[in-house]
């Protein structure tokens, strides 16, 4: 590809739908507190009911569980109506629901349905809306404005976590879970409201010759793409990467305890992650507007080990801590971004909505079970070095899957070849 027209042509994307990408990234800051708040009450809670943390994380293991069933439902909805509209319902349900959490009684079986109450109307949150309209309003820079409008993770990982204790030491973990969420809220949905859409969006009030751009959308149907090998592979490296980076990432606090820092401390530093992320974020999205992405996505799923045996090493260290928390946060930064970026190289945009979504339920899947385990693992031991030694092989997999994955299909060629 001619560089200087490419760098043109993401230039020209950016003037025009800079505004989506950003209503994109507080949206998905918005739907990744319930990851990053997961860690700050799990303490407050194993205080009040006497549950294990093993039983305080089976809650976002449900609601994981479910995510595999109904995410891919929300992809389908997003392909026929927009993602535009299924975000701004979803925002509102989802901070309800997610408020419902405040209610939990010492009835196991109630927290539990609460987290099924959320789960149900949280599938629209995951990352397949807010991707889609970015996705399909750029192309030639659509690795950098992916991976930017994923940064909201990053400011929901800084800030959830800090603002969460602060709630939960100064009035309490059921006003926290109120608070928390609204604060949110009230700062996303209106920009959401304002300025979030998608090419899809655009028709319903464009001209005629939007249309037929929209019309030229490429890509597999779903039922090629959900049969292929390609997407076996990269169900299975996403999944495993999500595993390995989001029970790392939300257990942070409580290992750091565990090893001998405050609470306050393990805060602080777990929030590293959410600077360091913005990096590697950003990096990654340059990167994969000029390498293939698979490359980008392998080489990145090595860091989690180093991560870990840092942390193995130095117990305890607050220096060793923090190196580590920056490192991992380079990882979180290209996890989600590589993940998205080769689902639309690889199976285009023709029915993305529904193939990322499933992608979407196996990460959610991975969401929940990664905590689970990890706490399980604490349970069982006392310790969460057997959870630190795991990461090492697992990164190691899901850095051979995603190299893998090979050369992009040309889409554009076989649409033209069709076409003649």
């Amino acid at each position: 590809m001619n560089t200087s027209v490419g760098n043109s042509g993401a230039a020209q994307e950016w003037r025009r739908s800079w505004t989506v990408v950003l209503a994109g990234a507080l949206g998905f800051a918005l739907s990744s507190v319930t990851i990053y708040s997961l860690g700050p009450f799990i303490a407050p809670l194993e205080a009040e009911f006497g549950w294990s943390r093993a039983q305080i994380a089976s809650g976002m293991t449900l609601y994981s569980i479910l995510g595999i069933l109904l995410t891919p439902l929300a992809g389908v909805v997003i392909d026929k109506v927009g993602p535009r509209r299924v975000g701004l319902v979803a925002i509102i349900l989802y901070a309800i629901t997610f408020s419902f959490l405040s209610l939990a009684t010492a009835s196991l079986l109630f927290w539990l349905f609460l987290w099924f109450v959320l789960s149900l109307a949280s599938a629209p949150m995951k990352p397949t809306t807010w991707t889609a309209g970015v996705s399909s309003v750029f192309d030639k820079g659509r690795g950098l404005a992916i991976s930017v409008m994923l940064c909201g993770a990053a400011l929901s990982s800084t800030l959830t976590p800090i603002y969460a204790i602060w709630l939960i030491d100064n009035y309490g973990w059921r006003v926290a879970y109120l608070a928390l969420i609204w604060t949110f809220v009230a700062v996303v949905f209106p920009v959401v409201f304002l300025f979030f859409s998608s090419a899809a969006d655009r028709v319903r009030m464009a001209g005629p010759s939007d249309r037929q751009k929209a019309d030229e959308l490429a890509g597999v149907d779903w039922r090629e793409g959900l049969l292929s090998w390609k997407f076996a592979r990269l169900g299975a490296a996403a999944f495993v990467t999500t595993l390995v980076i989001i029970s790392f990432v939300s257990n942070l606090i409580p290992l750091f305890s565990s090893q001998g820092i405050s609470r306050g401390q393990a805060a602080g530093i777990a929030g590293l992650a959410g600077m360091s992320t913005v990096v590697g974020r950003l990096v990654g999205g340059y990167l994969l507007d000029r390498i293939n992405g698979s490359i980008v996505g392998g080489v990145s799923l090595l860091v989690p080990a180093i991560s870990a045996v840092l942390i193995l090493a130095y117990p305890g260290s607050i220096p060793m801590a923090s190196v580590a928390v920056l490192i991992l946060g380079l990882a979180l930064g290209a996890e989600l971004d590589c993940v998205a970026y080769l689902t639309t190289r690889h199976f285009g945009l023709k029915a993305f909505g529904t193939i990322f979504g499933v992608i979407s339920g196996l990460l959610a899947f991975a969401t929940g079970l990664g905590p689970f385990l990890v706490n399980l693992g604490y349970d069982i031991t006392g310790a969460y070095t057997i959870t630190l030694q795991a990461y090492l092989p697992l990164s190691l997999i899901a850095s051979v899957l995603f190299f893998s994955l090979g050369r992009y299909p040309d889409f554009a060629a076989a649409q033209a070849s069709e076409a003649g």
